[in-house]
């Protein structure tokens, strides 16, 4: 089931989600006494990110892992762990737990160090925050790597090494992982996503386009957040 929700633009966007992904955080926390925060990389989230920060709630209690990561290392400007450091991991957010996709090893043992890791946080995780790219691709899940249909598929890997094409190396969460949560949001903005949107939703093609596995999943229903900026 897919629920989408539009804004007149990008502060709404991030001032609704922010209230929505903070309840369900402190509610996961109140019945569980922990919970689990999964997000994307990119520059589209890093003001809902900031936002996030500052919320209060027991986040030495929560976990926060990354979707995906490209193979640099973590002090690279293309790192997804080094924009979450200085955006969601800061403020009151600095006390949570952080899981890193990028250990210090060669990229085909990355899986084997970090699913113990990942195992640690409690299943299903709370909430997920998926982001999606013009060729249809969401996390990692790219249509050009030969793993796609290993990721999207498998049912008991975690996380596994991405090579793409297009966007080189990669460690993504697999399909199953990323959809074994309770509030699973997919951030867009702009109109040519609203038109990518359109034409993930018409074919199930998930070949073509990876989000489309994300988007029919049977598993979780998934909270479209768009605005036109």
């Amino acid at each position: 089931m897919i629920n989408k929700q539009s804004f007149t633009d990008y502060q709404s966007l991030n001032d609704s989600l922010c209230l929505q992904i903070t309840d369900q955080l402190k509610t996961q926390i109140e019945h569980q006494g922990q919970a689990s925060l999964i997000v994307s990389g990119g520059s589209t989230p890093k003001s809902l990110y900031e936002e996030l920060s500052h919320q209060h709630l027991a986040w030495d209690r929560v976990s926060v892992c990354l979707s995906d990561e490209r193979w640099v290392n973590v002090t690279d400007s293309d790192s997804n762990e080094l924009m979450l450091k200085n955006t969601l991991l800061q403020n009151h957010a600095k006390q949570a737990n952080f899981v890193s996709l990028k250990p210090d090893c060669l990229i085909e043992d990355a899986a084997t160090q970090i699913t113990p890791l990942l195992n640690v946080i409690p299943s299903p995780f709370t909430v997920v925050i998926l982001g999606m790219g013009n060729d249809g691709h969401t996390a990692s899940l790219f249509p050009d790597c030969p793993e796609l249909q290993h990721a999207l598929n498998h049912p008991h890997h975690s996380v596994m090494a991405i090579h793409s094409a297009s966007k080189g190396a990669r460690i993504t969460l697999t399909l199953q992982r990323l959809i074994n949560c309770q509030h699973l949001y997919l951030l867009i903005r702009g109109e040519d996503k609203l038109a990518t949107l359109e034409k993930a939703l018409s074919s199930d093609d998930t070949a073509e386009m990876p989000v489309r596995a994300i988007l029919h999943n049977p598993k979780t229903p998934v909270t479209v957040c768009w605005s036109p900026d």
